[in-house]
């Protein structure tokens, strides 16, 4: 797991933002919440959870996670401290469920097909259509191929594992035209505790932040 600090002026509060599969830094590189230290993590193909040992040293941890964030957040909850708030946005704590999560048959195909050409084509589904996608290339990763494919492959058996520990969220966003999480998988997953938005998977995270 990388870890990336964006903002680090010895605030009391925390927000740690949890990525998506495949991506980096760079999508949360417009984030700015006041009063708030601000780090990311991302690229989840080897994961120590006392890489997140830092959220000891803030009495104020607030949880944003996105996409497959959400899984991996929960995931490793027992390894956060001090939450106080906890945000899961267009993503669920079981990430491959045909009811509360990506599709199986559409993770798998996802999963043994991955090259550039269909890369591209995830990237423009996450964006919502060309126009999106070219105001979010700027915020694309630089990642290889590979690496993302690998880190797939562990996101896929973490998923299959048993775990106790979970997060108590206190929202979920979904957005009514994400195109990798669907919307209806996203209510059955979340319950009363969703908020709906109109929105893509790739939403602006600066206009949730305070939901």
């Amino acid at each position: 797991m990388k870890v990336f600090w964006h903002k680090k002026e010895e605030n009391r509060q925390l927000a740690i933002l949890f990525n998506g599969w495949g991506f980096d830094w760079k999508i949360f590189q417009d984030v700015d919440i006041p009063d708030h230290d601000i780090v990311s993590v991302y690229d989840y193909t080897n994961i120590e959870p006392e890489q997140l040992g830092f959220t000891k040293l803030y009495p104020e941890v607030k949880v944003v996670a996105w996409s497959y964030g959400v899984f991996v957040a929960d995931f490793y909850s027992d390894a956060i401290f001090n939450v106080t708030k906890a945000t899961a946005i267009n993503g669920s704590t079981t990430p491959i469920d045909n009811n509360k999560g990506i599709p199986v048959k559409i993770f798998l195909a996802t999963m043994q097909s991955f090259n550039a050409a269909n890369r591209e084509k995830f990237y423009l589904r996450i964006a919502g259509g060309l126009s999106a996608y070219k105001q979010l290339a700027g915020k694309l990763p630089d990642r290889k191929i590979e690496n993302q494919l690998a880190e797939l492959k562990s996101l896929y058996k973490l998923s299959l594992q048993n775990r106790e520990n979970s997060l108590k969220w206190d929202v979920a966003i979904i957005s009514t035209r994400d195109k990798i999480f669907p919307f209806a998988n996203m209510k059955n997953a979340w319950g009363d505790k969703a908020i709906t938005v109109e929105n893509e998977h790739y939403p602006d995270f600066n206009t949730l932040f305070f939901i």
